[in-house]
């Protein structure tokens, strides 16, 4: 190896965080809901948790419009999951992107899912991005934000143990 390379490599290697985002590319097989998929990633399927957002539950109030607006959106298209962590039952939670777009945040600017900011700080400016997307659906009433008394998924889940589709 040139010496160049080498200095090349130790600066790169020094300057990335020990908790770099994971890049996976892979192909949408199948929409579950508003905030999760199936993703093929060469022959190999993982599921797909959406980081910073919750879409409402197939069985709730607008659930059925966010998975049939995602699953139309993304089902065999190519995209990108940035992801830093998987969660507690394995599967990877991500910050999605198609054609340099964020998902996500559309599906929240719609009035289909909340925003979700991570309470240990990771993600500031994504979570920025979803707060003044959810903060736009709410003063247009888009979506959710059209019904008196919107249910937050993670109250609906709450009141209703064991009634959800995961």
């Amino acid at each position: 190896m040139s010496p160049q390379y080498l200095v090349l490599l130790s600066l790169l290697t020094l300057s990335a965080p020990a908790t770099a985002d994971k890049l996976l590319p892979g192909r949408v097989l199948h929409v579950l809901d508003g905030d999760s998929l199936i993703l093929d990633v060469r022959g190999g399927q993982y599921r797909v948790e959406l980081a910073n957002i919750d879409a409402p539950e197939l069985n709730q109030p607008w659930g059925q419009a966010a998975r049939d607006w995602l699953g139309q959106a993304l089902t065999g298209r190519f995209v990108v999951v940035r992801s830093s962590d998987s969660s507690p039952d394995g599967h990877i939670r991500g910050r999605l992107l198609f054609k340099n777009q964020d998902p996500g945040t559309t599906l929240v600017y719609q009035g289909l899912a909340w925003c979700v900011p991570q309470p240990d700080g990771k993600a500031v400016s994504a979570s920025r991005e979803y707060l003044d997307a959810q903060r736009d659906a709410r003063v247009a009433r888009r979506g959710l934000w059209s019904d008196d008394r919107p249910i937050p998924p993670w109250d609906w889940r709450r009141q209703r143990p064991g009634s959800f589709d995961q």
